[in-house]
């Protein structure tokens, strides 16, 4: 009989499990980029309130104002939308929307993530020598930027696709051209640049100026919510936020913002009473003009002056990473789909559908 022999079944010993030590560095940038990705999708979240709100005021005021004069007063829905689609009210209804799409839902946002006004909007006077050099070229910039926008709409003609955004009707007379500039040139140059430049730009200047720029351009140009201006208006964002950031003031992009739209609007009262030769002489003049600003600003900063750069942000997350955190949040791609939505309206679906129609009966 074979005696049992123990030394076949030693006895288990229990494992201590193994522990990965990670090094100290890495510990440090896994926890940097958690953190940063945390500050940027809650930057996005808060500014993703005002961006909707700046959606849905125009339609909200208009449902509330038709209500109250039919339901209230009587009037009838003809009247009360002909009183609306008045020249000089619908100016006046601009520049009151205006202020209440940018300056309150921008302020409480602020406020809700418990930063100051004073403090997140560079509101303090332009450093010393960058003021004219940059105002120069931004005017000049912007006069070129909008003529590559004017051909926006061709390049939709040209495929047979009609898209048009349609005019506001101006007031005529002196209180009307009044009334206009201070519409389209004086309050949009204020409360745009301050949301977009100020508030927008500023909140997110600390994840890199670069990354601010280019976020802060988008989104100006989306908000446009039409296919001829956003093109336009992102290159536009692009040069006023760059501006903002080198002259560490506001008011630069403030001032280009407004000879820009100052210069849309009186060209657009001279259209109707100058002929059309006339007209684009003034308007080649004008660019002319702009180019040689341009070039003029150009020489005047680069003169002893090499700081052209923006600061490069410490730490290891990638440009690609902080846009995608950002125009990933859920509000963000709403306010984009809204957008984009409302952009496909100016689209003249008839001339489309017959143009498809035609070449397949073709």
């Amino acid at each position: 009989m074979l005696e049992e022999n123990n030394n076949l079944n030693p006895p288990t010993e229990e494992l201590t499990p193994i522990e990965v030590v990670l090094p100290e560095n890495l510990n440090i940038e896994i926890n940097e980029k958690k953190q940063q990705r945390k500050e940027i999708r809650k930057l996005a979240l808060v500014m993703g309130f005002p961006l909707l709100f700046l959606l849905g005021i125009g339609f909200v005021f208009t449902l509330g104002y038709l209500a109250i004069a039919m339901l209230v007063f009587g009037i009838s829905y003809n009247d009360a939308a002909d009183f609306l689609n008045n020249p000089a009210v619908s100016q006046i209804l601009q520049i009151t929307l205006s202020c209440l799409m940018f300056l309150l839902p921008f302020t409480v946002a602020v406020k809700c993530i418990g930063k100051r006004i004073d403090r997140t909007v560079d509101l303090g006077l332009p450093k010393k020598g960058t003021a004219i050099p940059f105002l120069l070229f931004g005017v000049g910039f912007c006069a070129f930027s909008n003529v590559a926008s004017s051909y926006a709409s061709g390049i939709f003609e040209s495929f047979g696709v009609d898209y048009s955004v349609p005019d506001n009707a101006m007031p005529e007379g002196i209180f009307g051209f009044l009334l206009t500039f201070t519409a389209i040139a004086i309050v949009p140059a204020l409360v745009e640049e301050f949301a977009c430049r100020g508030i927008v730009l500023g909140l997110l200047k600390k994840h890199g100026e670069t990354f601010a720029i280019i976020t802060s351009a988008i989104v100006f140009g989306i908000m446009h919510g039409n296919f001829e201006q956003m093109p336009f208006a992102t290159l536009v964002g692009l040069i006023l936020g760059y501006i903002c950031v080198k002259t560490g003031s506001l008011w630069v992009g403030v001032a280009v913002h407004f000879i820009n739209n100052a210069i849309s609007v009186v060209f657009s009262y001279l259209e109707p009473m100058i002929s059309s030769n006339m007209l684009n002489l003034l308007y080649l003049i004008y660019l002319i003009v702009a180019l040689l600003l341009a070039i003029v600003g150009v020489l005047l900063f680069t003169k002893g002056n090499e700081d052209y750069d923006l600061a490069k942000p410490e730490g290891t997350v990638t440009e690609k990473q902080k846009y995608k955190w950002f125009f990933t949040s859920p509000l963000i791609i709403l306010f984009i789909i809204f957008n984009f939505i409302e952009s496909l309206m100016f689209f003249d679906f008839s001339s489309i559908i017959n143009g498809i129609l035609g070449k397949v009966g073709s």
